[in-house]
């Protein structure tokens, strides 16, 4: 299937969402930072502004769940959503990644939703459930030798934002050249 098909479709499975209810949100959280002065990893932190995730569920209010996690494409990575199939929750999360329900993200009806290009890849989507914000974003953060964090775009974690602002502060290692997609 030619990626500009490919593209479509996931912008679609996005777009779908609008008018949908989410009920909660489950998956897998991943560490900020993996060993935090031999105390094991850390996964929060104040000064950062997101939740870096393995993978992320949307509990819809008809009983679905919708999948949301990364693809790879040659060079970077991107966001897709599908059905969720429940394959994720055989595994066994320990160590920098965890399994828990984000009750810090909004739920409610999703009211808006818009999906953003960067270069080729399905690098963020914007929602609005209720009245709150949520950008997901194809990320990561990476570690660096002196203990900090380099936010990294188009990379293969989910980064959920619920502060726009935050968002477009961010300090990202390249240049956030998105485009509004309309498929």
């Amino acid at each position: 299937m030619p990626r500009d098909d490919w593209l479509a479709g996931q912008a679609r499975n996005f777009t779908a969402l609008r008018g949908r209810r989410v009920d909660r949100w489950t998956g897998v959280e991943m560490a900020l930072w993996e060993d935090v002065a031999g105390s094991g990893p850390r996964f929060a932190d104040p000064d950062i502004p997101c939740l870096q995730l393995y993978w992320l569920r949307a509990c819809l209010d008809d009983g679905s769940e919708v999948e949301i996690d990364t693809y790879q494409d040659d060079d970077g990575f991107g966001l897709r959503g599908r059905s969720s199939d429940n394959s994720h929750d055989g595994g066994r999360w320990d160590g920098i990644y965890r399994w828990r329900s984000f009750p810090e993200l909004p739920t409610g009806p999703i009211e808006h939703v818009a999906v953003f290009l960067d270069q080729h890849f399905l690098a963020e989507v914007h929602f609005r459930i209720g009245a709150w914000p949520l950008a997901l974003v194809a990320g990561e953060l990476e570690e660096t030798h002196e203990g900090g964090l380099l936010f990294q775009r188009l990379d293969e974690s989910v980064l959920a934002f619920t502060d726009l602002v935050a968002l477009d502060r961010t300090p990202w290692n390249t240049a956030r050249q998105i485009r509004h997609v309309g498929f």
